[in-house]
């Protein structure tokens, strides 16, 4: 009889720990590494063959993620690189950096086409237009601006938040620009006239990033609160309020599908949400100091990640969904 309690509670200690690893993941399935400082912004080539990562130490690193090798070092930024972002073909990518300046750069030779200059601050967040004739950036002087890449000028500065804006998103149809900021608001504008159309407000700090999913129903945001929220869009309800991190989230991204959403943290943990229930169904936990940047790849397969600790970690998500961790 005691051999037979002894089995059974085997059993349960070898199933507790099967629980817990398909929930709690340490180990990355692959570490590119390589930049000399925090690895922040992070953006998948639209075709899914290359990461690009904006980092502390003044570079953008364009990484094969198949061979886990570096195919390219962008330089010119003169301090930190903080945010970048492809175009829908994958051809340019822009970059937002604390030397107040956006760049814009031909990927496959290397160059430089535009230096956009009129922020008066740190440029922390960089988006495309869906149609790639526009670029937007959120700067620490509390405005947005929106630049013409064919030319490099600017289209005009969006003027209403009362603190610095970290972070900013263009909607899926090309109608609506969405930034977030200090002052605990996310705004949204009409980024062909400049108007300011709404002001969503439910966080209770500083908001560090906004992402629309895939199909514009929906708007996530991350923040000093602790929480993630989705909104439901174009009405602007808080449908779902996602807490569990220890520290501030940095960065939030959906999943293709729109049935997930990865938030990233100063508390260097990573959590993937199951958006519908707000359950957490993984919390990825290989870094060894904060969270700033995550990012799906375009087949939702797989997830990025980059940190203070000068790594970008990647995921693989379709086996941990699988329960082959």
């Amino acid at each position: 009889m005691k051999q037979r309690f002894l089995s059974v509670c085997c059993w349960i200690m070898v199933i507790g720990c099967v629980l817990v690893r398909t929930d709690v993941v340490g180990a990355a399935d692959q570490v590119l590494s390589g930049h000399a400082g925090s690895t922040t912004g992070l953006a998948w080539h639209p075709g899914g063959e290359s990461l690009a990562c904006g980092c502390f130490d003044k570079t953008i690193g364009v990484w094969d993620v198949k061979t886990g090798k570096r195919q390219r070092i962008l330089s010119g930024h003169t301090s930190y690189v903080y945010c970048v972002a492809w175009n829908r073909d994958g051809t340019r990518l822009a970059s937002a950096s604390y030397d107040r300046t956006v760049r814009v750069w031909d990927v496959e030779t290397g160059r430089q086409i535009h230096k956009l200059t009129g922020h008066s601050a740190p440029v922390l967040g960089v988006v495309w237009s869906p149609d790639g004739s526009k670029v937007a950036s959120g700067s620490l002087d509390k405005t947005v601006r929106v630049w013409d890449v064919s030319n490099g000028g600017n289209f005009g500065v969006l003027k209403g938040h009362t603190h610095y804006v970290i972070s900013v998103d263009w909607s899926p149809d090309g109608k609506r620009l969405a930034s977030g900021g200090f002052d605990n608001t996310i705004k949204l504008w009409d980024p062909h006239t400049g108007a300011e159309t709404q002001t969503l407000k439910g966080h209770a700090g500083a908001i560090e990033m906004v992402s629309w999913s895939r199909d514009g129903t929906r708007l996530a945001s991350g923040g000093r609160d602790l929480t993630a929220i989705v909104w439901a869009m174009p009405a602007g309800k808080q449908v779902r309020v996602l807490k569990g991190h220890k520290r501030r989230i940095e960065s939030v991204a959906w999943r293709q599908d729109g049935l997930q959403l990865a938030t990233g943290s100063q508390d260097g943990t990573v959590k993937v949400w199951e958006v519908a229930t707000a359950k957490t169904l993984h919390t990825l936990t290989g870094h060894t100091k904060p969270v700033r940047g995550v990012a799906w790849s375009p087949d939702g397969k797989f997830l990025a990640s980059g940190s203070d600790d000068h790594l970008i970690k990647l995921w693989d998500m379709f086996h941990r969904d699988q329960g082959q961790e």
